[in-house]
């Protein structure tokens, strides 16, 4: 039986990809966490049968170890997965989403902060985020569908992932 894995790097990302399990906007899938930028796929590779659909959320705001990620990206070519690029980071991808200007608009109006490091926490403990989401006029359909600089980056770093990389999103439409 085919399986969907969604892998998520960070808790705010486990946070919105729940979420969307829950309404219905995902597949019913297995979230796990992992990181293909400095956790080696061999950690994971016995959970992943070949048949199975994963998809990897991956931040392309730090790129420091390419010797892991492209170790993994080699490993990754034999599975059936997508990579979900996302443009930096999650709060990016929410920026787009719901309209914003930038970033510290999304912060201020979600909760009234001003950076990164108070706004994750409160959206990790969010008990009402279709609500939060709603009221900020999210766009589902707009998640990790943008072409990033992250192509250029490939090219210059030498890393063939053409088969593994879409801009479609896992989304249910």
């Amino acid at each position: 039986m085919k399986i969907v894995r969604y892998f998520y790097e960070g808790e705010t990302e486990k946070k919105l990809l729940q979420h969307l399990k829950d309404e219905g906007h995902l597949s019913p899938g297995v979230l796990k966490k992992h990181n293909l930028w400095n956790t080696p796929f061999r950690k994971i590779e016995r959970i992943i049968k070949k048949k199975d659909l994963s998809y990897f959320f991956i931040d392309t705001d730090v790129t420091d170890d390419l010797s892991i990620f492209k170790e993994n990206i080699n490993r990754l070519k034999p599975y059936n997965i997508r990579l979900m690029i996302q443009n930096k980071n999650l709060e990016d991808e929410l920026c787009f989403a719901c309209g914003k200007k930038d970033n510290r608009t999304l912060y201020r109006d979600f909760y009234g902060v001003t950076s990164s490091t108070e706004f994750k926490p409160k959206f990790i403990k969010e008990s009402n985020l279709e609500g939060k989401l709603t009221a900020n006029n999210v766009d589902y359909k707009k998640l990790w569908t943008r072409k990033t600089s992250f192509n250029d980056f490939l090219t210059s770093s030498e890393i063939s992932i053409k088969t593994l990389y879409h801009l479609k999103t896992p989304l249910r439409h």
